[in-house]
């Protein structure tokens, strides 16, 4: 586990985090982490939330345990991104990847305070994890 964290940590610095500045006393962090930091992040996180962000049919084939879905397509989504709690983390993440991205970077925007989203999306997780609901 020690030696995820710390290839986690180094890819941030090799990468250059997306992190910017929004107020003087509040750092956001967004980023794309591979499925591996994502599963240990989600492992340390005693507040996190687990946001699928595919369609209802695709989440009813198949989901990440303990997953909320909110469609990235739907008309409210930003209004629900605006109703949640900006300030713990939140593991979102697609089919592979690309409304995953969109939706971190959204939620960059408005904000949240920790945001990371799986590279490669669920595509990726169920080649290293055959766990899905």
């Amino acid at each position: 586990m020690r030696n995820s964290f710390f290839l986690f940590f180094a890819t941030l610095g090799v990468v250059g985090t997306l992190s910017c500045q929004t107020a003087p006393d509040q750092q956001v962090l967004s980023v794309d982490v591979n499925v591996e930091d994502f599963a240990a992040l989600m492992d340390t996180s005693d507040t996190g939330l687990l946001l699928d962000v595919r369609t209802d049919a695709e989440f009813i084939e198949g989901h990440l345990k303990g997953a909320t879905q909110l469609n990235f397509y739907e008309a409210s989504f930003e209004a629900s991104l605006d109703a949640m709690d900006k300030n713990i983390p939140v593991f979102v993440y697609c089919r592979s990847g690309g409304r995953s991205g969109k939706a971190a970077k959204k939620m960059k925007e408005k904000g949240f305070k920790s945001v990371y989203n799986l590279e490669g999306g669920i595509i990726a997780w169920q080649r290293e994890h055959s766990v899905v609901k």
